[in-house]
């Protein structure tokens, strides 16, 4: 080793003690400070924000939640209860309307049934008045037949020898027609059937119109025609030397008479 070497280690040994020995010397300074350190002052300290130091404005009050629920379930409850009310009352009215139906329907009802039992009392009453009247004539038309039968014994004797001239249909027609006066309403065509209930004497103890002509008039002038002659000698004849033809075609004589020579 070269001599000039020997002072530069020399040096750097040196330094390297003197460095180590100064941090030796610094760190038990440094742990007796420690030891020996003051008790801290505790400073009380406060937090100021901007809202502390800032003016608070008035924010609009916050609606409580639950509230606000409670007050719209409320406001719906009498929604639903209006709703309600104004159905349940409709529905009165539909029933009410139904029901006034009805009883109109059950009134039209019972009107009808009594209009109907009175129509058909009406006709039962009406039909006892025409069974009585039938009786009436019938009975009237017996004693009119025994009064006639008593009258033909007493013409039959004066009357035997009157003889017949013209069959006995032909003569009663003849004899009606020249006594029949056909009233002004009277038309060509009309017709009216009627029968005569004769007795043996020829006496006409009925005339009934059995099919008319439509004119009122024109069938009333027949029957009074037919009263008009009332006796037909004719009749008489046969009933007195045809009995039996006389029964079974002269006592019930059905006559058309038909309007055909006028004119239009």
């Amino acid at each position: 080793m070269k001599t000039g070497a020997y002072p530069l280690a020399i040096v750097i040994s040196l330094l390297l003690h003197g460095t180590l020995i100064a941090v030796i010397a610094y760190g038990w300074e440094a742990s007796r400070r420690t030891e020996h350190k003051p008790m801290p002052q505790f400073v009380q300290a406060r937090l100021v924000t901007v809202e502390a130091v800032t003016p608070k404005k008035k924010l609009p009050q916050k609606v409580d939640k639950i509230q606000q629920r409670a007050q719209r379930e409320a406001q719906q409850r009498q929604q639903a209860e209006i709703e309600r009310k104004r159905r349940a009352a409709l529905e009165r009215k539909k029933k009410q309307a139904a029901e006034r139906k009805r009883q109109a329907r059950i009134e039209a009802e019972r009107k009808a049934r009594e209009e109907k039992a009175r129509e058909e009392k009406e006709r039962k009453e009406r039909e006892q008045k025409e069974k009585e009247r039938k009786k009436r004539l019938e009975k009237a038309r017996q004693s009119s037949f025994d009064e006639a039968l008593r009258e033909e014994e007493e013409l039959l004797e004066a009357n035997e020898g009157e003889q017949a001239v013209m069959s006995v249909a032909q003569a009663i027609q003849l004899r009606i027609e020249s006594v029949w006066s056909r009233p002004p309403s009277a038309r060509n065509g009309m017709r009216t059937l009627v029968q005569i209930n004769f007795v043996p004497t020829g006496r006409v103890v009925a005339a009934n119109i059995l099919e008319g002509s439509g004119n009122a008039a024109l069938d009333r002038s027949v029957l009074t025609a037919i009263r008009k002659v009332e006796v037909f000698p004719e009749v008489a004849e046969l009933a007195r030397e045809e009995p039996v033809v006389f029964e079974r075609e002269v006592r019930k004589t059905m006559l058309n008479f038909i309007v055909e020579d006028l004119r239009q």
